[in-house]
């Protein structure tokens, strides 16, 4: 047998072997390759929803096992909370918006200066028309 054939003959010798141990290692793995059920995967994005929510961490108040009245008191509390939640989140918005915007304002001038005149005049464009389609979207993201 030539040198050449013999390289050739080992080589395929050893890709049969990977391919058999990739072909061994998939049948033996938990199956998490398997495409999903056709139900699951054409759920919705509101049945996804329901689904997360059914899966959810039971909240450990409710393991302890508290009573009806004990529950209506951390119903409130927890009412309490997210109200407080809301308003250190307004808050917070009202803080950071405007340093934020003021960043991306300094970004974007900073940036013009680097064009020619006719690349910026086409930037500033471009920067209007993203600025007003997150405006009719709704969308308070940002980026240049």
């Amino acid at each position: 047998m030539e040198h050449g054939s013999r390289t050739k003959l080992v080589t395929a010798v050893i890709l049969a072997v990977v391919l058999g141990t990739g072909v061994m290692l998939g049948l033996v793995s938990d199956g998490s390759l398997v495409a999903p059920p056709v139900e699951e995967a054409t759920m919705n994005d509101a049945d996804r929803g329901r689904v997360s929510e059914r899966r959810r961490r039971t909240p450990m108040y409710e393991q302890v096992g508290p009573t009806e009245a004990q529950g209506v008191l951390i119903d409130s509390i927890l009412e309490g909370q997210r109200q407080h939640m809301r308003l250190l989140h307004d808050e917070f918005r009202a803080s950071y918006d405007p340093r934020y915007q003021a960043v991306i304002q300094q970004t974007r001038e900073a940036i013009l200066e680097v064009f020619t005149s006719e690349q910026a005049s086409e930037y500033r464009v471009l920067l209007q028309e993203f600025d007003e389609s997150r405006t009719q979207r709704g969308n308070k993201g940002n980026r240049d």
